[in-house]
């Protein structure tokens, strides 16, 4: 037999044994992998986490060994086992670089755990968030710039100015906006403060004209005249801030005699010309309506 017909021979029969593997595969992967997920809902997650790992094991060429990887990740990650959740992540995205489907939400986990850990006081996941922020993926880049806005180190965080801006002026979705907005607050209020109010639609209010109505906020620094920040912004976004404070945040405000849970309900009794005053030790904070 001629070598050119020898080497066909050859690729048809490796095609071909590829091809029975995967047929005597199907079926035990697929139970494998079905029997992880059960155990993923029952929250048995040691067991779930092996049945992954024996499908990727026992069948390297099984169709579902990307969703294994992901799974894998998945069960480390609920464990609080975050550095070594990580690493799995970007071993799938590794693996998998093209999944349509796992691609995304595997970049933001590794973004969520990377911020999780640097808040822990781990700096060197940072360059992780960063990639995040560069992402050519709209959905990654969003996510990494609107939890780059809650981390701890506010220096760090503010890298993710440029981003909010771009979601602020470019996203459709309101709970993309509303968010990134509420991180702008919190990382650059002037910038924000000069947002034009007309994004939000007017809706009428019992005795109050068509327009919408303002929160207005300044915050005076003691033995200052002038306020050291002076923040406009639609009252419904406010209502979104304060509504989204974190517990502890909550706490911390209760224990400086703030009434939190019923601020709000103050603002809105306020009359055109009526003030709600804080003060917390070398600040003053001035907030009314109109």
């Amino acid at each position: 037999m001629k070598p050119v017909r020898v080497a066909a021979v050859l690729v048809i029969a490796a095609l071909l044994s590829g091809i029975c593997a995967s047929v005597a595969a199907n079926g035990r992967d697929q139970d494998l992998l079905t029997q992880g997920k059960v155990l993923i809902f029952e929250k048995k997650l040691d067991q779930a986490y092996g049945a992954f790992q024996r499908l990727i094991a026992e069948f390297p060429h099984s169709l579902l060994l990307s969703q294994a990887y992901f799974l894998s990740a998945r069960c480390l990650q609920l464990q609080g086992k975050e550095a070594e959740a990580l690493r799995s992540y970007e071993l799938f995205l590794q693996k998998f670089p093209s999944d349509p489907v796992l691609y995304t939400p595997s970049m933001t986990c590794v973004v969520e755990l990377a911020a999780s850990l640097m808040d822990k006081g781990d700096a060197t996941y940072k360059d992780r968030i960063v990639a995040g922020l560069k992402s050519p993926n709209k959905d990654v880049r969003y996510f990494a710039a609107l939890r780059c806005g809650r981390l701890k180190d506010a220096h760090f965080a503010a890298t993710a100015i440029p981003a909010l801006r771009e979601i602020v002026a470019k996203s459709t979705e309101p709970d993309f906006t509303n968010r990134a907005r509420i991180a702008l607050l919190r990382l650059e209020p002037k910038a924000l403060s000069k947002e034009p109010a007309g994004r939000e639609p007017a809706k009428k209010e019992s005795g109050t004209t068509s327009q919408t109505r303002m929160l207005h906020v300044e915050v005076y620094q003691n033995g200052i005249a002038k306020p050291v920040v002076e923040l406009n912004l639609p009252a419904s976004l406010a209502q979104m801030a304060i509504s989204s404070f974190d517990e502890s945040t909550k706490q911390e405000m209760r224990k400086k005699g703030f009434d939190v849970d019923n601020v709000w309900e103050d603002l809105k009794r306020l009359g055109p010309t009526d003030i709600l005053t804080i003060r917390d030790r070398d600040k003053t904070i001035r907030l009314w309506i109109r």
